[in-house]
């Protein structure tokens, strides 16, 4: 398995199957052999299906309110300063897939500033910082749910 942390994998995985289902693909037609093709665990496959299920309502629910996703928000001096833009381009793409919302890029961007003092804040760093974010936003709004860690699986 890959060194790096589990949920920033789990995040690329979700990243994947919400683009595949924005192209109109159902759920249960996403191939997830390709995914282990990739080198994603199991474990990691079922703990990103299983927050894209968990979130189903949620996520029907923003389609409904276009307007979050209609907006748009551009980095002022200082958070172009310190967002590398391949970095402000994940943050955007997660944003029109519906993954992340106005105002948890406001949370992350506010993070990556603090982080990032006088250096760059660039693409694994973001991905970091949106991993810790989404894994603490799961534990705050699931209850006794959690994301899995990449060693369990979903039956």
């Amino acid at each position: 398995m890959n060194d790096r942390y589990t949920v920033e994998r789990i995040m690329e995985i979700i990243a994947y199957v919400i683009g595949a289902r924005a192209e109109g693909t159902p759920l249960a037609k996403i191939d997830v052999k390709e995914l282990a093709r990739r080198g994603y665990t199991d474990g990691e496959i079922s703990a990103a299906l299983n927050w894209i299920m968990e979130r189903g309502n949620e996520a029907d629910a923003a389609d409904q309110d276009q307007s979050d996703r209609q907006s748009f928000r551009i980095l002022h001096g200082l958070e172009a300063d310190t967002i590398s833009p391949e970095a402000w381009g994940l943050l955007l793409s997660y944003h029109n897939l519906g993954f992340l919302s106005n105002e948890d890029i406001e949370q992350i961007i506010e993070r990556a500033m603090v982080m990032g003092g006088d250096m760059l804040v660039d693409l694994e760093e973001i991905r970091a910082i949106v991993a810790v974010y989404v894994s603490h936003l799961a534990e705050r709004t699931s209850g006794n749910r959690h994301l899995l860690s990449g060693t369990e699986s979903v039956n």
